[in-house]
C-alpha cells in the first residue's frame, strides 16, 4: 500500500488569500443586496395587488350567492370602515344585512384584508356590490413602500370586472 507523506504540503489559506476572498464577497454583496431589496418590494406590491383583487372577486361572489349587498371598504382597526379614499393598508369586506349602507353590529365581516405595502388609494371610500354582481366603478392605486410611487392601478368597472396594469407617478 502506498501512503503519501503530506507533512511538507501547505494546508489552509494564507492571510492574503483570505483578504482577497473577503473583498470579492463584499463587492458581490454590494451589487446583489440593492437588487434583492428591489425584488422584495416588487413582490410585496404584487401580493397586495393580488390580495385586493381576490377580495373584490370574493365580495362580488358573496353578493351574488347570498342575494345581498356586500361592501368593500378601508379599515384602520379591522372592525370599522374609514371614510377616506386614502385606504392605508387594510380593508374589510362585509355583508350589509340591514341595508344601511354602513358597517354596524348586524353586519357580517367576511374578509379582513391586509396589504404588504403602506398605502392604497382609491377614488371611493367604499365599494358596493349588488346582488346582480354590479359595483361602483373605482380605481385603486397600490403604492410603493420605498418611494411612495404608484406601482399598480386596479380598475373596477360597473359590471364588477377587474383589470390591472403597471402604473407610475406619485401616490
Amino acid at each position: 500500500m502506498n501512503s503519501f507523506n503530506i507533512k511538507g504540503l501547505q494546508q489552509g489559506f494564507t492571510l492574503i488569500e483570505l483578504l482577497i476572498t473577503i473583498a470579492i464577497a463584499a463587492i458581490l454583496l454590494t451589487v446583489v443586496v440593492p437588487s434583492f431589496s428591489s425584488l422584495i418590494e416588487s413582490s410585496k406590491a404584487r401580493t397586495t395587488r393580488d390580495s385586493l383583487i381576490s377580495s373584490i372577486y370574493a365580495a362580488k361572489q358573496q353578493a351574488q350567492s347570498e342575494r345581498i349587498n356586500v361592501y368593500l371598504c378601508s379599515s384602520a382597526d379591522a372592525a370599522s370602515c374609514d371614510a377616506t379614499t386614502s385606504w392605508g393598508a387594510d380593508w374589510l369586506v362585509y355583508e350589509d344585512n340591514d341595508s344601511s349602507g354602513s358597517l354596524n353590529s348586524g353586519d357580517v365581516i367576511i374578509i379582513n384584508g391586509s396589504s404588504k405595502t403602506s398605502l392604497i388609494k382609491s377614488t371611493e371610500n367604499q365599494i358596493k356590490f349588488t346582488p346582480t354582481g354590479h359595483s361602483s366603478a373605482n380605481i385603486f392605486k397600490v403604492c410603493s413602500n420605498t418611494d411612495n410611487s404608484i406601482v399598480y392601478e386596479i380598475k373596477l368597472n360597473r359590471m364588477g370586472r377587474v383589470s390591472h396594469e403597471d402604473a407610475s407617478g406619485d401616490c
